[in-house]
């Protein structure tokens, strides 16, 4: 097989590039290293070629990894670690490492980028050498799916190696969550197997990096397994003397499993003078796992009191994890989560006399960025590419559902019972999962692919009971299937043409699309015809009607992924599956259910993650309402990032996180309604941020009115000073300087906003501007009307210029947003025209500063200053006006539709756009927010909460 071939060649081509500098790894430096490596193998394969080395080589090696940002206060923390680094044995960590890039084929830059964010994690905590009581509290926060395991597992190992002596892993409030995470704990941390951890014997069951490292075994105890949570009793019965040996323990959010891991520590504490017991000497790391799932203090104080109220006690979970802190000495606790927002609103000012201080990050925040190998929302959504300051378009892998509504109502019980009969848009799912799982075991077979594991996501309900009747209709449609596979009549071709058709139809063009993207590379899988995949069929047919699990805890339903044998699961679950739980292989998910908060919503997307070689594959079989909430989360996850590089450039502290939050990042991004009790504040805060109207109102009135808004504005800008210049940022259009802010306001007085762009609604941009004005801010304005590419000229006054192209979010022909409804684009300014304005100084300054954020992220050059840093450098007393006039026919308007056309005065007609805005705005030290207080049923209207989202278990 040739593959054997190419992939003996990059093995001896990876040592050498390994040992060049990551800026030395250029294209003509892998050419080069693979002619040596083409001629070792050049007689054993000779088909084999230096190009085809060399890409391979580019493939592993060009996926770099933005460097983590992180706040601090260095007021509580001892800098340690550049000085022990040398003197530390990094066991753990070095066979860590060696079964990433051996056993589980990680890429060298993916593995050294690990290595780089746990040792900032790490120096951010305590030595464990430093003597004296000490406390550390951190929160390290990614994208969903992106690696957060991978990373703290990579802390433990070095936490361990350098001297932290006990480490508790806090899991989800579920079993198999804690299953799964003592087994990948077991596999890449301790070496061993735990469910055989009593016959253990030298030699016997070790597992994972345990057979890397046989010379002098590393001694960790656990005292967890696979199969059981933390039990004093049986322990008693296995003496461990913390002292003496490292210790492991993962245990769920359960508060009766806690306080018996809180009273075993306390047995082995020592008195202390005011009578207290504490663990001296042992420092210790709690690693708490989907950090803001039960981990926070959700309990109202009483009425005029505080957190701090000597009387008040916190919910059981929190007050746990607060007590086992508090019976070490020395000890460290690092928050992991993928939605931090519920820890970011903690408060920072709790010092209870017994349960001492909350668990507020007050001595770090760390934001971690994924590779560029990572397909979150911002790559499968197609929002703009933040690192890049470019527009990426959507991943063509969305498919609409509108058909559920029988089947699934988006209001039903636990008594609920699915219509007989899949909707159509699951049967196409199932279908499409087939196929996808047969085109990688043809990959397999051809190319020598790694076999890897298969699962298909089904998620429509919360109730438990529904979850297990639709694992039972999934079933037997599958039995039905394969009965039909097997028949050479008309039934069974029927079967066989519907797979061809989708295949044709969808398969063959999403390939074409995805690998036209030069994006993507390393991500689309090689080509396979339909003979190939139909050959695989069979098997999977069979594979699949016994793989359907319902995973809720109602049925005995487990995920295993365990065995060398390739799992092939369609899972259909609820809040197990939305909580930290991994699916392996993930290619087809059917996702109807909805959630109104942020973080729990966020939580359901298992979708996103690495997708190596299998992209074009993947499906996700959704609703435009979730896609729409999808698209506006990560929004407020990315202003998230945003905030927190931006405290970091101005030497912030943790505790300024929430602060700035709640006065300027608030904006209805919150976690459960629950917690907002009967009302809200909430408030908005524009200084250095972009608001643009994402969301366009398509109604032939509205398009009318909002047309004349933009004519009137380009009257009123007509006598002011006129930007020649501009013409070097790639369009054409209107531009003038020195505008007064009273031309802006009025303008966004009177347009017609969808109710939707919450960021940019006109009436708090008026007041926001109207506040700064007040504070001798924004008082001067370059105002930018842009043309663009499209076909359509727009003619207003005696300007002529051409109307702007822009893609919504969702673009097949059939998906076209009608008259009436709103229109949502992926993103509405172009990269260069927040520059629009800037002197060249300042404009070469924001570069300078663009290309030092890529130098530190240890990225590629960068092209162009970024929108953070062209509004960091705005003077705060000049605003940006960037108004787009967009082709609506180019994404609005059904076929067929009558476009909204005017006459003028001398009989011509022109086709109207769709006006939008945007405004790149100056940070302010005087910016105040507007707040709000709201009741609960404005705030469930305005977030379009339909349901009671407090985190709790599923229904029994």
């Amino acid at each position: 097989m040739k593959n054997d071939g190419l992939k003996l060649a990059v093995r001896f081509a990876e040592a050498a590039v390994l040992e060049l500098d990551r800026s030395a790894r250029t294209r003509e430096a892998l050419v080069e290293i693979a002619e040596e490596a083409q001629e070792m193998v050049r007689r054993r394969h000779p088909s084999v070629t230096v190009d085809e080395i060399a890409r391979a080589l580019e493939e592993r090696f060009n996926v770099w990894s933005p460097r983590e940002v992180w706040v601090l206060d260095p007021d509580k923390h001892n800098e340690w670690l550049d000085k022990r680094q040398k003197q530390i044995d990094w066991r753990y960590w070095e066979r860590y490492s060696n079964w990433l890039s051996h056993r589980k084929n990680w890429k060298p830059a993916t593995v050294e980028a690990l290595s780089d964010s746990t040792n900032t994690v790490l120096s951010l905590l305590e030595d464990p050498q430093r003597p004296g009581d000490w406390l550390t509290k951190g929160l390290t926060y990614g994208q969903v799916q992106s690696g957060k395991t991978a990373n703290y597992t990579g802390l433990v190992c070095k936490a361990v190696d350098a001297g932290y002596h006990v480490v508790i892993v806090l899991t989800g409030a579920h079993e198999s969550l804690r299953h799964q995470t003592q087994a990948r704990l077991d596999l890449e941390f301790l070496g061993f197997d735990t469910r055989f951890m009593r016959e253990r014997t030298a030699g016997s069951n070790y597992i994972g990096v345990g057979n890397l490292d046989m010379t002098e075994p590393l001694l960790c105890m656990s005292m967890t397994t696979q199969n059981r949570d933390f039990n004093a009793n049986t322990l008693e019965s296995t003496p461990v003397d913390p002292r003496r040996v490292r210790l492991l323990a993962v245990v769920k959010k359960n508060a009766r499993i806690l306080e018996n891991l809180r009273d075993w520590l306390k047995s082995h504490a020592t008195e202390q003078p005011d009578g207290g017991k504490v663990i001296t000497d042992l420092p210790l790391l709690v690693i708490d796992d989907e950090a803001d799932y039960a981990s926070v203090d959700t309990k109202k104080p009483r009425r005029g009191r505080t957190a701090s109220d000597p009387e008040h006690d916190p919910t059981a979970i929190n007050r746990c994890i607060r007590e086992i802190l508090g019976t070490f000495e020395k000890r460290a606790y690092v928050a992991y989560t993928a939605t931090p927002f519920a820890n970011i609103f903690i408060s920072n000012e709790i010092d209870h006399p017994k349960h001492k201080d909350d668990l507020f990050p007050s001595n770090f925040i760390v934001a971690l960025n994924p590779p560029s190998n990572y397909c979150g929302p911002e790559v499968v959504f197609g929002l703009e590419d933040p690192a890049a300051d470019e527009v990426r378009e959507p991943l063509p892998v969305i498919r609409m559902v509108g058909d559920e509504a029988a089947w699934m109502p988006d209001s039903h019980t636990k008594e609920h019972e699915p219509a007989v009969g899949l909707p159509s848009s699951l049967v196409e799912a199932i279908d499409s999962f087939l196929l996808s799982t047969a085109v990688r075991k043809a990959r397999t077979a051809e190319y020598g692919d790694e076999p890897g594991h298969n699962t298909m996501l089904v998620h429509v309900t919360r109730f438990r009971t529904t979850q297990v009747a639709v694992a039972r209709q999934i079933t037997t449609h599958l039995r039905e299937m394969d009965n039909l596979w097997g028949d050479h009549g008309t039934a069974g071709q029927g079967l066989r043409s519907r797979l061809c058709e989708l295949w044709e139809r969808d398969y063959l063009r999403t390939y074409g699309q995805l690998r036209e993207r030069s994006d993507l590379n390393g991500l689309v899988g090689d080509p396979v015809d339909l003979d190939q995949v139909l050959h695989h069929v069979p098997d999977v047919l069979a594979e699949c009607v016994k793989g359907v699990k319902a995973i809720n805890g109602l049925a005995s339903d487990v995920l295993e992924y365990e065995s060398a044998t390739p799992a092939t699961v369609i899972a259909v679950g609820g809040d197990k599956l939305s909580r930290g739980l991994t699916l392996e292989g993930l290619t087809v998910s059917y996702y109807l259910r909805a959630s109104r908060t942020y973080d729990t919503l966020m939580q359901m997307g298992r979708w996103f993650g690495y997708r190596n070689g299998y992209l074009d594959v993947t499906r996700l079989y959704t609703t435009k309402d979730l896609v729409d909430s999808f698209v506006h989360v990560t929004r407020a996850n990315r202003e998230l990032m945003d905030l927190v590089a931006f405290l970091k450039e101005t030497n912030k502290r943790p505790s300024d996180v929430g602060l700035r939050v709640r006065d300027g990042f608030e904006k209805l991004q919150v976690t459960a309604a629950a917690k907002m009790r009967n009302s809200a504040v909430i408030s908005l805060s524009s200084a250095g941020q972009r608001p643009e109207t994402l969301f366009m109102r398509t109604g032939r009135q509205d398009v009318i009115e909002n047309f004349a808004r933009l004519e009137r504005l380009v009257e009123d800008i007509g006598s002011y000073d006129e930007l020649e210049s501009e013409r070097r940022y790639g369009s054409k259009g209107i531009f003038r300087k020195g505008v007064p802010a009273r031309v802006v306001t009025e303008f966004l007085d009177g347009f017609v906003a969808s109710g939707r762009n919450l960021q940019a609604a006109p009436i708090l941009l008026k007041q926001f501007i109207d506040n700064q004005v007040a504070h001798g801010e924004l008082t001067s304005w370059t105002v930018a009307i842009t043309g663009g590419a499209s076909t359509q000229r727009l003619t207003i006054g005696e300007h002529t210029f051409r109307q702007v192209k822009r893609t919504a979010v969702v673009t097949s022909a059939d998906q076209r947003v009608a008259n009436g409804t709103d229109l949502q684009v992926g993103v509405l300014v172009s990269p260069d025209h927040e520059a629009i304005g800037l002197p060249r100084e300042v404009y070469q300054r924001a570069w300078d500063a663009t290309t030092q954020d890529y130098v530190g992220a240890g990225r590629p050059a960068a092209a162009r200053p970024s929108g953070r840093q062209l509004r960091l450098h705005r003077d705060a007393a000049e605003g940006l006006l960037l108004v787009y006039p967009v082709d609506a026919a180019e994404v609005a308007y059904p076929e067929g539709s009558t476009d909204i056309e005017r006459v003028g005065a001398d009989g011509s007609t022109q086709r109207l756009p769709l006006v939008g805005y945007a405004l790149s705005l100056p940070h302010s030290e005087t910016a105040k927010s507007i707040s709000y207080r709201v009741n609960e049923i404005y705030l469930k209207e305005l977030q379009g909460l339909v349901e009671d989202t407090t985190e709790e278990p599923e229904e029994a």
